[in-house]
C-alpha cells in the first residue's frame, strides 16, 4: 500500500501533521494473475467531495532521533520508520 499527498502543520499540536492524501495504490500478488496494481486515487477525490474537505486525518510524531521516527495516526495506527542512510541524498 502506498499513499501520498500534501500536509500542513497542525495549529493545535506542534508534533502533528494534518494530511490530505490524494494518491494511493495497492499492489496485490495474486497467484492466478501475478502482480496487480489498483489505483485508489479516485477514492480520495470522492471522499473529499462527500465530506467537503481534502484533509484525511493526522499523523503525530511521538519519538524522533537521527535513525528512528515513531508516530501514530488519528485512527490508532502506529508507525515505526527507520532511516536508510544510503538512500539520503544531500
Amino acid at each position: 500500500v502506498r499513499v501520498g499527498g500534501p500536509f500542513r502543520l497542525s495549529e493545535k499540536k506542534n508534533n502533528r501533521a494534518v494530511v490530505s492524501f490524494d494518491v494511493g495504490t495497492v499492489e496485490l500478488n495474486l497467484s492466478f494473475l501475478g502482480k496487480v496494481k489498483v489505483d485508489l486515487s479516485p477514492v480520495f477525490g470522492l471522499r473529499a467531495f462527500v465530506t467537503g474537505t481534502k484533509e484525511n486525518g493526522w499523523l503525530e510524531t511521538t519519538y524522533l532521533s537521527t535513525d528512528v521516527r515513531i508516530g501514530r495516526g488519528n485512527k490508532g495506527s502506529c508507525f515505526v520508520l527507520t532511516r536508510d542512510s544510503s538512500a539520503v541524498v544531500p
